[in-house]
């Protein structure tokens, strides 16, 4: 039989844990044990037998519950989401946007996107190191076309978790991968790295327009650089930098097409195909649509082949 003091010691202990929640929720079960208790000639019956000490486990079970559902619904909805099945790894995206003009980091710097492994999808190993690999080169939107050159030798800096610098330019990236940070016990990991833009005179400054560069996510054991795991598709970050929304979008919209070999900018009505081969030579070529939805060369340029 569960009389009031049995009631105002249970109280008690909930109130040393200094958590009201559990006081909170210890008062819904006792709420539910009132609703079965019938009295009939002043003795209490029970239809069922439940023992106190169930209770406050069922309570404490309950609100662990509530805290894990909380921590999934903290992942960022800008943020790249990683997670492993097996042997490869997986992510929400292959497109980014960042602003190197956004509040935190000034006109010239940003830590966006973060990293934040999608635990409920997939983990990783426990103390790995989940890195960043650039790929390809550095390229710059100069207000009508993505090109490999900058107005004043501009570069993509990244600064990862070792302090180390990982450089991405016109001509060439990094070798060494950047490390993100240390898988939790948990398997899972969220970071922020520092995305800079610097100038030839190795100052922080970056010429108004877009800058896109790409990324592989790897892992690695910790301290080595071989991965153990298959990595993802190249991962493209598209930063602002001065323009308006507008200009921006137009950006980041022939950026995406790039990775199609083929962008054509409305605006302008130029078709520009990244790679082209003729008599065992490779061109960049560039074709301007005419009012009868036909196109002209108008340029070609010869290039090594693409990776």
């Amino acid at each position: 039989m569960i009389l009031n003091s049995d009631w105002n010691n249970l109280k008690k202990l909930a109130e040393v844990s200094n958590d009201k929640r559990y006081i909170k929720n210890i008062g819904i079960c006792y709420g539910y044990l009132r609703s079965v208790i019938h009295y009939r000639g002043g003795f209490t019956v029970f239809k069922k037998v439940i023992n106190l000490s169930s209770i406050l486990v069922f309570s404490l079970f309950f609100l662990s519950t509530i805290s894990v559902v909380a921590k999934a619904q903290e992942l960022h909805a800008d943020d790249l989401q990683p997670w492993r099945i097996g042997a490869e790894i997986f992510v929400n995206s292959n497109f980014f946007e960042a602003d190197f003009g956004d509040l935190p980091g000034g006109m010239f710097l940003t830590d966006e996107p973060g990293i934040d492994v999608n635990v409920e999808k997939g983990t990783f190993t426990p103390g790995n190191w989940l890195r960043l690999q650039p790929v390809g080169q550095l390229h710059y939107w100069n207000g009508s076309e993505w090109v490999l050159t900058t107005p004043n030798g501009e570069r993509i800096e990244i600064t990862d978790a070792l302090d180390a610098t990982i450089s991405i330019r016109t001509d060439g990236v990094s070798e060494t991968a950047a490390v993100i940070g240390e898988i939790d016990g948990g398997g899972g990991l969220h970071e922020h790295l520092d995305f800079s833009v610097f100038d030839a005179s190795n100052a922080l400054n970056g010429s108004v327009g877009a800058y896109r560069i790409q990324l592989k996510l790897i892992e690695t054991e910790a301290q080595s650089e071989l991965s153990v795991s298959i990595a993802t598709a190249p991962i493209t970050i598209v930063f602002n930098r001065g323009l308006e929304n507008e200009a921006f979008e137009l950006a980041a919209s022939a950026a995406a097409d790039l990775n199609n070999n083929a962008v054509f900018v409305a605006d302008t009505g130029i078709l520009t195909i990244q790679e082209v081969k003729a008599l065992g030579t490779y061109y960049k070529v560039k074709l301007q649509q005419d009012g009868n939805g036909q196109f002209q060369l108008i340029q070609a340029e010869e290039v090594s082949k693409m990776e």
